[in-house]
């Protein structure tokens, strides 16, 4: 195996891991009534769906190139959204999350894995293995969808249940006049950092690029 492949797989393999302990710490919680609720919980964080996300990235380029997740997920621009995605989640713990809580044991290193050490490989992987063009300023509309629909979804959610994964789209707290802002601003956030990767990404890159899965 080559650098490239090496780096992806081990990256895989931690992403994975992570998201497999992670899992089984909610199941085994007692927090939850039952399966589905468990599993409706853990997949209900925009960062374990960004997290599935780098995995498979990580995952797909090592599969044969005629399979469907090959294709998809060494698009450039799928790759670039995907790093927006997971920069975004390393950065937004950073600041506003990680003082709410003190992790312990496996959940401290699952949190770890989720919010620095993933974000770092991935980027990494992004930065020095992954092609970037063609890349254009018409994908940030598309990439802006994902986190989109993950804020209607969790409005939708705590409506019915009254849980909301994240303080900034707590409706019972912030109202949803004060959510929507949140939102608004989140949205913002991430047209902002997908121009920002494009710029990036043509900086890095050379003009005749070849793509290179």
């Amino acid at each position: 195996m080559n650098l490239k492949t090496t780096y992806r797989a081990l990256a895989a393999v931690i992403g994975w891991t992570a998201l497999v302990v992670q899992y089984g710490q909610v199941m085994v919680s007692g927090e939850h009534a039952n399966l589905l609720a468990a599993s409706i919980y853990y997949f209900g964080y925009f960062t374990i769906l960004t997290n599935i996300l780098v995995a498979f990235a990580l995952s797909a380029p090592l599969l044969s190139q005629r399979t469907k997740l090959h294709q998809f997920f060494t698009k450039p621009a799928v790759r670039a959204a995907i790093a927006l995605y997971i920069m975004v989640v390393a950065v937004v713990y950073h600041t506003l999350l990680r003082h709410l809580w003190e992790p312990q044991g496996l959940q401290l290193a699952t949190d770890i894995a989720f919010h620095s050490v993933m974000p770092a490989l991935y980027l990494i992987d992004w930065v020095f293995f992954a092609p970037k063009r063609p890349m254009q300023y018409k994908h940030i509309p598309y990439w802006v969808i994902f986190p989109f629909l993950y804020g209607v979804f969790t409005i939708l959610r705590g409506a019915v249940s009254g849980v909301y994964p994240y303080p900034f789209l707590n409706v019972t707290e912030l109202g949803i006049g004060g959510v929507l802002i949140n939102m608004a601003g989140f949205m913002a956030l991430y047209a902002l950092g997908g121009a920002a990767f494009i710029v990036l990404g043509r900086k890095i890159s050379t003009p005749n690029e070849k793509v290179k899965p």
